[in-house]
C-alpha cells in the first residue's frame, strides 16, 4: 500500500477501535508509519481522512454484501449467504457502530455515507424479497420495504446484544430468527394440494468433471472447539452436512462463510479449501466422499508438504 491507502486504512481501524473523538492524528501517522507532511499532503485533515476512510469501509461493506446477494440461487439461499458469511461480531459492525458515535453523526461529511449504506442495504435487500415474491418463492402478503427494514434493525440489534453479552450467542440467535422468519414466509402448496411428505433442494451442485463412482463413502466427523481444519485438498469431491456446532468455511478465493446445523457444503475435488475451522462450540458434520473403483478418501496439507 502506499502513504494514502495506509493513512485510509489505520483510520479506519482506528475509528472501529476507539470512535472519532479517540483517533488522534498523531495516532492515525504512528498506525500508517507517514510523517505529518505526508498526511496533510494527500488530506485536508482529520475529518477529511476520516471521511476517506468511512467511504471506504461503506463501500467495502456494499461490495461484500452485493456479491452474496447477486449470487445465483433462491431468495431465501442468498439470504442465507448473506447473513451467515463470517463476521467479526464482538467488535461490532465497522459502518453500524458509527452510528453510536455523537461526533460523527454530529457531521454531515462523516454521517453521509453510513446513512447512504443503511438505505442502500435495505433497498438492496427489498430487492432480493421481491424477486423471491415474483418467482413464488416468498407469500405474495410479504411486504419487501418493511421485511428489508426489519431484517437490517435485527441485524443491527444482534450485534449490539453480543457485544453486551460478550458472546456471539444473541447475534447467532438474531440471525437464525431472521431466517425462521423467511421460512415462516415461504411459499407452500395449501393444506390438502400436496403430499404430506415435502422434499426441498437444499443442494443442486454439478461436478466440476463426469465423476466415475464406484462407491459413496460417509464420515461422522467431528473437530474440536476452535480447531482449524488448515488448508487442504480432496482426491475426490466431498459433500457435507453440518450435524452440531459451527465452522467457518471457506475455498481458497472465495468469501467465507459460517457452517451451522442443517447447513451443507461442497469441496471439490483438487481444489484448496483454506478454512475449515471449529467455532467455540466444536463442530460435527457427516462428509459423504464420492470414491471411483478401487480408490480411498485422501487428504493433502500444501501447507505441510511445503514447509
Amino acid at each position: 500500500m502506499n502513504a494514502r491507502e495506509r493513512l485510509i486504512e489505520s483510520t479506519r481501524e482506528l475509528l472501529w477501535e476507539r470512535g472519532y473523538v479517540g483517533t488522534s492524528p498523531k495516532g492515525i501517522q504512528q498506525r500508517a508509519n507517514v510523517g505529518q507532511g505526508s498526511m496533510y499532503h494527500h488530506f485536508a485533515g482529520k475529518e477529511d481522512l476520516a471521511r476517506a476512510a468511512i467511504a471506504q469501509t461503506a463501500d467495502d461493506l456494499r461490495a461484500a454484501a452485493d456479491e452474496l446477494l447477486s449470487a445465483p440461487g433462491t431468495a431465501a439461499d442468498r439470504f442465507t449467504a448473506y447473513l451467515r458469511r463470517e463476521r467479526d461480531v464482538l467488535r461490532g459492525c465497522p459502518v453500524g457502530r458509527l452510528t453510536q458515535d455523537p461526533d460523527v453523526m454530529a457531521t454531515p461529511a462523516l454521517r453521509a455515507p453510513i446513512e447512504e449504506t443503511f438505505t442502500w442495504l435495505r433497498a438492496r435487500l427489498a430487492e432480493v424479497l421481491q424477486e423471491g415474491v415474483d418467482r413464488g418463492e416468498l407469500n405474495p402478503s410479504v411486504n419487501p420495504v418493511a421485511t428489508a427494514s426489519a431484517i437490517v434493525a435485527c441485524l443491527q440489534g444482534g450485534y449490539v446484544l453480543a457485544r453486551a453479552a460478550d458472546s456471539t450467542e444473541p447475534f447467532d440467535q438474531a440471525i437464525a430468527g431472521i431466517l425462521a422468519l423467511l421460512d415462516a414466509n415461504a411459499a407452500r402448496p395449501a393444506a390438502g394440494d400436496g403430499a404430506p411428505i415435502r422434499r426441498t433442494v437444499v443442494l443442486d451442485q454439478p461436478l466440476a468433471e463426469p465423476q466415475d463412482t464406484h462407491r459413496v463413502e460417509v464420515r461422522r466427523i467431528t473437530i474440536a472447539p476452535g480447531h482449524a481444519g488448515g488448508l487442504h485438498v480432496h482426491n475426490g469431491p466431498v459433500f457435507g452436512s453440518v450435524e452440531t456446532g459451527s465452522a467457518v468455511y471457506q475455498i481458497e478465493g472465495d468469501a467465507a462463510s459460517v457452517l451451522r446445523p442443517g447447513d451443507v457444503f461442497y469441496e471439490p475435488a483438487g481444489v484448496r479449501i483454506a478454512r475449515f475451522d471449529a467455532r467455540d462450540e466444536g463442530v460435527t458434520f457427516l462428509g459423504y466422499f464420492l470414491l471411483a473403483a478401487g480408490e480411498t478418501p485422501e487428504i493433502t496439507f500444501p501447507e505441510a508438504a511445503d514447509g
